[in-house]
């Protein structure tokens, strides 16, 4: 077995190769967890002014969005198509400002199904 070369693209284990997360993620330098117990406090709020306040200095940002129960970030930043997808895996959706977005209200058919 070959070593890795850190290049998913061109892995010849056609998507079997377990450092594959770990190779996409290695770019990323840093995360911030915006997380509460109770629902309507705002972390949808801080997490898109987080990520636009980042974004305006500079720095790449993106928000995954994991509230199954009420995904309001692509709301936050005007989204409303879908996330494409390709037998490398799911892309997330941009912002006009270049934020990188994934909610799960980007992958259904209709954005308002539960």
């Amino acid at each position: 077995m070959s070593s890795c070369s850190g290049n998913c693209g061109s892995c010849a284990s056609s998507g079997g190769c377990e450092n594959q997360m770990e190779n996409r993620m290695k770019h990323v330098k840093q995360a911030v967890l915006v997380l509460s117990g109770k629902g309507g406090v705002g972390k949808s709020t801080v997490s898109a002014m987080l990520a636009t306040a980042m974004q305006r200095t500079g720095r790449r940002a993106g928000v995954l969005d994991a509230d199954i129960t009420g995904p309001s970030i692509p709301k936050a930043f005007g989204v409303s198509e879908c996330a494409s997808a390709d037998e490398e895996g799911i892309y997330p959706a941009v912002t006009e400002s270049g934020i990188q977005i994934m909610s799960v209200n980007l992958l259904l058919e209709h954005e308002d199904d539960p």
